[in-house]
């Protein structure tokens, strides 16, 4: 048997259905009127029915308990999985900042030991630069960008202002329902740059945490299925130079849909990838 919440409520209620009917049989108002003296004057035939109706229900109960017992600890081991892979990627980002940052300083002190100034100082500022990249990586990381959502013209009061900002976190919030990410933490929510008639501004949407993007980024794909939200596309938050990039393989995606499309194409790990349509 599968568990679901459904089927709990209809094993609740017909439960209850019996012991309404019951009570009614023995003629009782109340649930603690049911004791062996007002039961004793069921007949023996409605006796043995309400018998095999409780019996039939517990070995029913029995079944969606264990139902239950096996979903939870299925859920317990994806989420177990999810925290794994989020520490393996908190693990990758923090030496990777240490690798950085031991390059540089490593350089710095070659430079320092041949006490040249200027070197010293180019040095000292591309230890900044490194640092600050990766500060500015870990704040991206914790961003979506959503392409496709109706755009309208700002006036220029600041209540009307307010208004498209309530009005785009209102669209964010029915995304993570129908990706089913209540659970994510908006921190803010805005449009990226001035309003065109003839183009829509995606919506820039920062997260509490780097797993919020990425369990939306993961779930992204039920989008399809909704009709609201159909032509909607999420995205990481990335650099100029991630954006060129990523262009190039999409570029590269639609040449080989062209030439056979057979496949299902996708991008994963910076790389354009296939799998045979089901």
């Amino acid at each position: 048997m599968d568990f679901s919440v459904e089927l709990l409520h209809s094993t609740e209620k017909k439960l209850n259905a019996e012991i309404s009917r019951l009570m009614k049989a023995v003629k009782v108002s109340t649930v603690s009127d049911l004791n062996s003296n007002t039961l004793g004057k069921l007949q023996k035939a409605p006796s043995n029915d309400f018998l095999n109706a409780f019996v039939a229900l517990l070995e029913s109960n029995m079944s969606l308990c264990k139902a239950a017992a096996s979903s939870i600890d299925e859920m317990k081991s994806k989420v177990l999985d999810t925290q794994n892979q989020l520490i393996h990627r908190q693990q990758d980002e923090l030496a990777k900042v240490k690798d950085t940052v031991q390059t540089e300083m490593k350089s710095w002190a070659d430079v320092a030991r041949k006490n040249d100034k200027q070197n010293r100082q180019l040095t000292a500022k591309s230890v900044k630069e490194a640092v600050k990249a990766v500060s500015e990586e870990e704040e991206r990381s914790k961003n979506i960008i959503v392409y496709g959502v109706t755009d309208e013209e700002e006036t220029e009061t600041d209540w009307e202002g307010v208004l498209k900002i309530d009005r785009a976190s209102e669209t964010v919030k029915s995304i993570c329902e129908v990706t089913d990410c209540l659970n994510v933490e908006v921190q803010s929510c805005s449009r990226i740059g001035m309003w065109k008639s003839d183009k829509i501004r995606p919506i820039k949407v920062q997260f509490r945490t780097s797993s919020d993007v990425d369990l939306l980024l993961r779930r992204a794909c039920k989008l399809r299925s909704s009709e609201e939200f159909s032509g909607v596309y999420l995205a990481p938050d990335r650099t100029p130079e991630q954006r060129a990039a990523h262009n190039k393989l999409v570029q590269q995606m639609k040449e080989l849909i062209i030439k056979d499309s057979s496949k299902h194409y996708f991008i994963r790990d910076d790389k354009v990838r296939f799998t045979d349509k089901k």
